[in-house]
């Protein structure tokens, strides 16, 4: 068994208070387009969104809206939804910054979490931040990797 998120599926109402939430709290907008009968929906659900740290993040640094395409067709549509699930994320002022389509491993997850949260967007794409944190994962496991890119003159 496992943990389903305290949020709802999107109706008008709750499209229009989650963008007004976000603007007032200052916090990004995740949109999850589903299906219920979308294996890679529930997979996701329960292998990565159910996750404890994931699940902690979404509901205190974003605002998280589940949309089931089956009730809100127009939403997939305006943003452009082709498969299940998609993952949208919004600045808080409901601009996209960028959309994921299909499955997202969970540490894949993290990452893009750690980009939205992190409103790194601002100042760079998320390949370019994705590089960042790899070359710092890279320097934290191994320094004298810092060592040789960065020498230190004698004399």
């Amino acid at each position: 068994m496992f943990v389903l998120l305290l949020c709802t599926t999107a109706c008008a109402d709750d499209w229009d208070l989650a963008l007004r939430r976000a603007k007032r709290e200052d916090k990004p907008v995740i949109l999850y387009f589903f299906t219920p009968y979308c294996t890679y929906c529930q997979a996701m659900d329960k292998e990565v969104l159910a996750e404890n740290e994931i699940n902690t993040t979404l509901k205190k640094n974003i605002v998280y809206l589940r949309v089931d395409v089956e009730k809100r067709d127009d939403l997939a549509r305006f943003y452009g939804v082709r498969g299940y699930p998609t993952t949208t994320f919004l600045e808080p002022n409901g601009q996209q910054i960028i959309q994921i389509p299909g499955y997202i491993e969970k540490g894949a997850f993290k990452k893009l979490l750690t980009f939205v949260k992190g409103k790194h967007y601002k100042t760079m794409n998320l390949k370019e931040f994705l590089r960042k944190q790899t070359r710092v994962k890279l320097l934290q496991d191994r320094p004298e990797a810092l060592e040789a890119s960065c020498p230190v003159r004698q004399g």
